[in-house]
């Protein structure tokens, strides 16, 4: 019989690979409800995980947008986990006020060095936190008690900063959530042909660059299948998001759609197993 013989590297390559999986695929500890809320910020995004005494906050809005007083009502004591997902100011802006306001464990960001007012704003203020600094990169978990979240892109940054967003996926029980940032098409198929992450299928998307026709291709979501699908705008945006072309798409495969443009904040409660839906109009 003949030998074969496979190099080391390809055996340890498949073992992370099926770790990832079995990781991902086992149900995390459930805790009792969380609330996942989708922060009316104007045209940017501000996303917070509540689970209790514990709370995540994914970007935060523009300078103005109010974030800080918003999270005075939810975070009890520190604030576990700050991500910003890509440099542009209305993700991170709002982010300065909120760590020199609260005390922050851990800051993520995608490790690009922008040079805008905006961000070096934000780099001072996680310098001056003394907090721990990660730079987030595909296959990287974030953790915080019983809490977990998966990056699953960026695997490199450039200058192209919408495509350089840290996308997150988040599973609560049997309930899954996917963070976008602003990723594109180009970042989407990434995450598809990636060989060291897989893209899930989730109950719960943040939809990708405000609902913007340059997002949510046919392919990314046939992969994840979303029931809910949430944009975040402002009413009148000169952008014009959220663009048709997307509005159709998370349409076309069955998606419940809600904005923050016509809703303000939306929540998301859950236990695990079921979830509800709450707009403030």
């Amino acid at each position: 019989m003949k030998k074969i013989i496979i190099p080391l590297f390809l055996l340890l390559f498949a073992l992370v690979i099926a770790l990832y999986a079995v990781n991902y695929e086992q149900e995390p500890p459930v805790t009792g409800e969380i609330s996942v809320h989708f922060i009316d910020v104007g045209q940017g995004d501000a996303i917070l995980i509540d689970n209790g005494a514990t709370e995540i906050l994914i970007d935060g809005g523009d300078r103005s947008s109010g974030i800080a007083d918003y999270l005075d009502k939810h975070v009890d004591g520190n604030l576990e986990i700050v991500i910003a997902t890509h440099a542009h100011a209305d993700h991170i802006g709002g982010l300065t006020p909120v760590l020199e306001r609260f005390t922050v464990e851990q800051i993520w960001y995608d490790g690009y060095q922008y040079t805008s007012k905006t961000f070096t704003d934000f780099i001072a203020a996680s310098e001056a936190e003394n907090a721990e600094i990660y730079i987030a990169k595909r296959g990287n978990t974030i953790s915080i008690d019983d809490l977990s979240l998966h990056i699953l892109h960026p695997d490199s940054t450039s200058s192209d900063l919408n495509n350089n967003s840290i996308v997150l996926s988040f599973r609560y029980g049997t309930v899954d959530f996917l963070f976008t940032g602003d990723a594109e098409h180009k970042s989407e198929e990434s995450m598809l042909l990636s060989p060291i992450i897989s893209v899930p299928d989730i109950e719960i998307l943040k939809v990708g660059h405000h609902g913007s026709s340059t997002s949510s291709s046919a392919e990314f979501l046939s992969v994840l299948t979303p029931e809910v699908a949430i944009y975040m705008c402002k009413t009148g945006n000169s952008y014009g998001h959220p663009h048709t072309e997307a509005i159709e798409a998370l349409s076309d495969i069955g998606a419940e759609i809600y904005g923050t443009d016509t809703c303000d904040t939306i929540i998301i409660t859950t236990n695990g197993e079921t979830y509800q839906v709450q707009t403030e109009k």
